[in-house]
């Protein structure tokens, strides 16, 4: 037995019914139940003396059209479309005034992707019956699918003139004006959706997400919250609600969203992320790490997630208990690449430098995430004072990401601590195109720009940071710094170096500098206080302390004294040249009162 037959004996019992039923109406008064927008009877003009004495054979005709529609709507449901065609067709033929046939052909071709042909068969269905609102609404519809907007609204417009009340062809107006962004649209015919129909959950999102784009703010949050009090399980517009308070920086009224939305869904992942998030954005790393805890709790084989947790663990120095975290990941998967990284940086932040390497090592090259172990590989390479391998290290990164500004940033500063001065100003020079909003970068350059002799322009670079950051403490030392070296500015030098410390007063360095600067100036007595109290600072001697207070002592006629600071000097940095003239001539002067 054939397909065909099979289905025509499955179908006869109900077909023999079913044609009794309709041997009077013709397919003109069917609905197309099958099709995927529902088809409401079809006004038929008044029957004629002649077509209600019609023949036999007329009414065998409309049987078998109905017997071929319903074939045609078996057909689609099984997912045979071509199959349902042409059954369809079959029915036209033997009943050609059939709008029901007609739109469910229409409906078929939508389905099938064939917009044109949905077109074709809609309009011819107009020119029988121009106020057919289903055949309106499918044009609508597949002039939508080939992005013409302007006919999609046309026959929207003449549904809406034919049934001024429908609130769903509000909607779908609506977002036919947000597509093409006519915002002022859009809102209006959301708004007149609603106002058919307040309870039409979707308009109110669509019209609060259009308020959005139209930087209507506060009119979007009202809208989201009415939506939330007629429909609290609303879970889109919740989390809407949450991401727009975070884009005002409301932390608090977003974290109140995603906690009503936890109450309404207590294993929704994306709330419990947003409000570790929102903990993380004001510095709450314990909460957010709490939160992160519980989605573990709920998805214990989330390796991805155990990762999050230890580098929050790392970022809230615990470091023992995020090693222990990321080495079970590592247990479970030798090869997780981001667990190996993340135990890499916290051996980096515990300062064990070769451990840190190690792991780095064990990471092999490739992946979305290589150029991260590469600048961690240079940074750790830089601590070990391995300049060289550092070096090789960002200029591999450099290759695979030539757009980044830290990488960037890392070749100046490494430049930089190689003494290759014109190198670290080209490389951070790039470093503040790519990212000109860091006052990091501002200030390497400047320092660079001073190594290099390029004053005038490290001054501009350090004038820049301290513009961008004012608490920039740093920068502030370094120009004074500069300034007193060069003995220019002296007195703003004295200035910028006290606003240095009173952003951190017991900062060796900074003391040494005003030390200096007052040594510049001639204030002797000054000098030596600052001087000797840097001394006591720093944690570490330090070459140049110990040679500023040697040079004050000098000065002062003190030599016995400036020759014992300029010998600790040179213990500990036997390459400066100057220094070296300098304690012979004391010595001189000690032994024969002269030089």
């Amino acid at each position: 037995m054939t397909k065909q037959r099979s289905i025509r004996k499955t179908l006869r019992p109900i077909m023999l019914v079913a044609i009794v039923s309709f041997l009077g109406q013709g397919c003109s008064s069917l609905v197309a139940s099958s099709s995927a927008v529902a088809v409401k009877p079809q006004k038929v003009a008044p029957r004629s003396h002649q077509a209600r004495a019609r023949s036999v054979s007329g009414r065998r005709e409309e049987g078998a059209a109905y017997y071929q529609y319903l074939l045609g709507s078996l057909a689609e449901r099984q997912g045979d479309l071509g199959g349902a065609l042409q059954h369809y067709e079959g029915a036209l033929v033997l009943d050609p005034d059939s709008l029901s046939v007609r739109l469910a052909i229409a409906h078929l071709h939508m389905r099938s992707g064939m917009f044109e042909k949905a077109i074709n068969v809609a309009e011819e269905t107009l020119t029988i019956d121009p106020e057919n609102v289903q055949a309106l609404l499918l044009l609508a519809s597949a002039y939508l699918n080939i992005r013409n907007a302007r006919m999609a609204d046309r026959y929207y417009r003449e549904v809406l003139r034919l049934e001024p009340e429908r609130a769903d062809v509000y909607l779908q107006l609506g977002n036919l004006y947000t597509r093409t962004k006519k915002y002022a649209e859009a809102i209006e015919a959301y708004r007149q959706a609603l106002a058919i129909d307040p309870n039409l959950y979707q308009a109110r999102f669509n019209l609060a997400r259009v308020l959005l784009d139209a930087k209507k703010v506060e009119e979007a949050i009202s809208e989201l919250e009415t939506l939330l009090q007629l429909r609290p399980s609303f879970g889109r517009a919740r989390l809407l609600l949450g991401l727009t308070h975070e884009g005002q920086g409301r932390w608090e009224q977003a974290r109140e969203a995603y906690e009503m939305g936890l109450r309404e869904d207590p294993t929704n992942r994306s709330y419990r992320e947003r409000l570790a998030l929102t903990y993380l954005r004001t510095g709450d790393r314990a909460a957010a790490l709490a939160q992160l805890r519980q989605m573990a709790s709920q998805r214990p084989g989330d390796l991805g997630l155990r990762n999050r947790i230890s580098l929050l663990l790392i970022e809230l120095e615990q470091y023992e208990e995020a090693q222990k975290a990321l080495e079970e990941v590592l247990a479970l998967d030798q090869d997780n690449r981001e667990a190996r990284l993340y135990l890499a940086i916290s051996l980096e932040e515990q300062d064990r430098y070769e451990e840190a390497l190690a792991e780095l090592i064990k990471i092999p090259s490739g992946g979305e995430r290589y150029v991260d172990v590469l600048i961690h590989k240079g940074f750790v390479l830089g601590h070990l004072d391995r300049l060289d391998e550092a070096l090789a290290a960002f200029q591999e990164a450099e290759r695979l990401k030539p757009r980044d500004g830290n990488v960037r940033y890392l070749l100046g500063v490494t430049y930089l601590r190689r003494k290759e001065y014109p190198q670290a100003v080209k490389a951070l020079g790039e470093a503040v195109l790519l990212k000109p909003d860091n006052s990091s970068y501002h200030y390497q350059l400047g320092a660079a720009y001073e190594r290099n002799r390029q004053l005038d322009k490290a001054e501009q670079a350090f004038r820049r940071t301290l513009k961008m950051n004012p608490e920039y403490a740093d920068a502030y030392n370094y120009l004074g710094y500069m300034f007193a070296e060069e003995g220019i500015h002296l007195e703003e030098s004295v200035s910028l170096i006290q606003r240095a410390l009173e952003l951190d007063p017991d900062n060796g360095a900074f003391v040494d500098s005003l030390g200096w600067a007052y040594y510049k100036l001639g204030r002797l007595d000054e000098a030596l206080l600052e001087l000797q109290r840097a001394v006591e600072l720093v944690e570490k001697e330090d070459s140049t302390i110990r040679e500023h207070l040697g040079d004050v002592y000098f000065e002062m006629g003190m030599i016995p004294q400036a020759v014992e600071e300029w010998e600790r000097s040179r213990d500990l940095d036997d390459t400066n040249v100057k220094l070296k003239e300098k304690l012979q001539r004391a010595r001189s002067l000690l032994l024969h009162g002269k030089e």
